[in-house]
């Protein structure tokens, strides 16, 4: 592999962290996350395998499970730390933040009980105005959010 080459697959696997640690949504490597840096580096199957104390099979075998999201965390992070990289888990709300999340749910639980309220208001003939309705599912958000009920998530 030429030097070019190999300096654009080191640069591309650099973006392609750097988007994760800012927290930009890019897909995964197609390899996966070994292989992928272990070419990057320049590091043969054999060169990793001996520094994980694992056989070439074993590692490939890793290198398979990763792709098919079936490799475990503790093999994740034998790995990264033969290839003097950190292992980083977390889990990131898609919402943006646990606040906004907890909101979203909220308005789902709000809009649940006003709908239930609309129909039997509706039902005595007591149906109140669109505006009224969406002032009351702001303030049901709102209380819901904030007193975070243990049946939230029901």
């Amino acid at each position: 592999m030429s030097s070019i080459k190999k300096l654009l697959i080191q640069k591309q696997i650099d973006d392609l962290i750097q988007s994760f640690v800012i927290g930009e949504q890019r897909p995964h490597p197609h390899s996966g996350w070994i292989q992928s840096i272990r070419l990057a580096l320049g590091m043969s199957l054999r060169q990793l395998s001996e520094r994980i104390g694992v056989s070439p099979s074993a590692l490939n075998n890793f290198e398979k499970r990763e792709q098919t999201e079936a490799i475990s965390l503790a093999s994740l992070k034998k790995v990264a730390n033969a290839m003097d990289m950190e292992l980083v888990y977390y889990l990131k709300p898609k919402q943006g933040s646990i606040y906004h999340t907890i909101k979203k749910q909220a308005r789902l639980k709000a809009l649940e009980i006003l709908v239930q309220s609309n129909q039997t208001m509706k039902l005595e003939n007591q149906e109140t105005s669109i505006v009224s309705q969406e002032i009351e599912l702001e303030r049901l958000t709102n209380e819901i959010s904030i007193k975070t009920p243990a049946n939230l998530w029901d």
